[in-house]
């Protein structure tokens, strides 16, 4: 990681003494995912979540929230293809690396992703991938990358499905497909039932999936 994001975690620390950068952070991402998706398909129960998180916040400090959203979208525009900015950043202030909660071995997964891209110039699975336990999104965004390499666009190639227990998690996978314009549906279920809470949609997504496999 680089100082790339100096700027973006400066604000975060707007009142240490107050407030922990972690804190603000995951208000944030929750404030601006909600933002993102209630333009896609507004829903009231997410948009009085907003409200209870915004309002808890002193108006000369939700001022720092419109900062950050700036600023990230500016980290967003700086990318050419997708990259795991949010995951990064939180690494970097809560020193809590995805891979590793998740028991994940990079080397499999690769092997999984590559798999999915041979499935797709087969035609085998028309571009569908579900990621389940989705974090932040960071092996969707690996995946789309590597799209390129095999002349395929992600952009119209790929359609997902990512699922979480973690709000933050759906919301940080949310804001990121949205950015970098992956058709996706983005799903926060319950840990203990598995009963679907919220689902989230990125401009591009057309809700007619059915028979999903895994990339």
């Amino acid at each position: 990681m680089n100082d790339k994001y100096e700027v973006f975690i400066k604000l975060l620390n707007f009142d240490k003494t107050k407030y922990l950068p972690e804190k603000v952070f995951k208000d944030f991402i929750s404030l601006f995912a909600i933002s993102l998706s209630n333009k896609v398909s507004f829903n009231q129960r997410n948009s009085d979540m907003y409200e209870e998180i915004y309002q808890s916040y002193e108006k000369e400090e939700q001022f720092n929230f419109y900062a950050l959203s700036a600023e990230l979208t500016k980290l967003f525009c700086n990318e050419k293809d997708p990259y795991d900015i949010l995951g990064e950043i939180y690494q970097k202030i809560s020193n809590k690396n995805y891979l590793e909660l998740l028991n994940v071995n990079p080397l499999q997964e690769v092997g999984k992703k590559l798999q999915g891209v041979i499935n797709i110039n087969k035609k085998s699975n028309n571009g569908k991938m579900l990621e389940m336990n989705c974090g932040s999104g960071a092996m969707i965004l690996a995946y789309a990358s590597t799209l390129k390499m095999f002349k395929l666009d992600y952009k119209y190639d790929l359609e997902v499905t990512a699922i979480d227990t973690d709000i933050i998690n759906v919301f940080m996978t949310y804001i990121q497909l949205y950015f970098f314009e992956i058709s996706a549906v983005v799903i926060l279920v319950d840990k203990k039932t598995n009963r679907e809470l919220m689902r989230l949609y990125t401009p591009n997504y057309e809700d007619d999936v059915e028979n999903l496999m895994v990339a």
